[in-house]
């Protein structure tokens, strides 16, 4: 898969897919794979137009939530599901006040789309100006169609980001497990005072004892760790770096 983090990059024709896919949870999942059968059916690249970061940062970062996923986290699983191309968009103040009109010409020059895909609610260009509607109008003027993602459900409950968030904040791993399709993950390092959790913008989990995997020097191992001020773990002492695979509360 590649990534472009410069926006220096253009295709001859290719499938978009549209988001923030914080999380890569299952809705995205859906999302993605439409895009990636779309993109099989024309024989072109799957692109995924996304932010490094999220845009809050930008626009209010006090109000920005933490994030489920690091952007290499991100890569990994949409290189698994089949992404070709990761085109992380830099936002800054030209890309917050582009017009919604602006940004999908911008996709339209970058990478001729026979395909959009996006989700039910998702929003582009000024203050969110942009909605599906408005993408497939243009798309119909611009000779692409605009495939919309309705909303996703697992037990009569909406698959989203805020959603999974939530559960995490509470501890409830498992459910948060069921809703991304993958393991939440926790990376951490050892300091001079033990392991310690990596601050890295995402979703803290409550103190507590949680069966987990352990991802260490290439095997994975069951742990039970405790979180808390400190990250209590038993790993072997030449271990100093380890993702810990969240599946359950104790």
């Amino acid at each position: 898969m590649q990534i472009i983090l410069d926006g220096k990059i253009k295709t001859d024709r290719s499938v978009v897919a549209l988001g923030m896919f914080d999380g890569v949870h299952i809705g995205h999942r859906v999302l993605l794979e439409r895009g990636a059968a779309l993109a099989r059916q024309h024989g072109v690249p799957l692109v995924v137009s996304t932010f490094r970061e999220h845009p809050l940062q930008v626009i209010a970062p006090d109000k920005c939530p933490p994030q489920l996923t690091t952007f290499e986290e991100r890569a990994k699983l949409m290189e698994a599901l089949g992404v070709d191309v990761l085109y992380a968009m830099p936002f800054d103040a030209e890309t917050m006040n582009m017009p919604p009109e602006d940004y999908v010409g911008h996709l339209v020059r970058q990478f001729h789309p026979t395909d959009v895909v996006c989700g039910y609610n998702h929003t582009f260009g000024r203050k969110g100006e942009g909605k599906p509607n408005l993408l497939a109008f243009l798309g119909a003027a611009l000779g692409f169609a605009t495939s919309i993602v309705p909303k996703i459900t697992l037990g009569g409950k909406e698959v989203s980001s805020t959603a999974i968030r939530s559960l995490l904040a509470q501890g409830d791993v498992s459910q948060a497990r069921e809703l991304l399709g993958h393991p939440y993950v926790l990376d951490a390092s050892v300091t001079e005072n033990g392991w310690k959790i990596c601050e890295n913008g995402k979703q803290t989990v409550p103190h507590g004892t949680y069966r987990t995997i352990c991802v260490c020097g290439g095997k994975r191992l069951p742990a039970t760790i405790r979180v808390g001020d400190a990250l209590v773990c038993r790993l072997p002492e030449t271990m100093q770096q380890a993702h810990f695979e969240l599946l359950a509360k104790v």
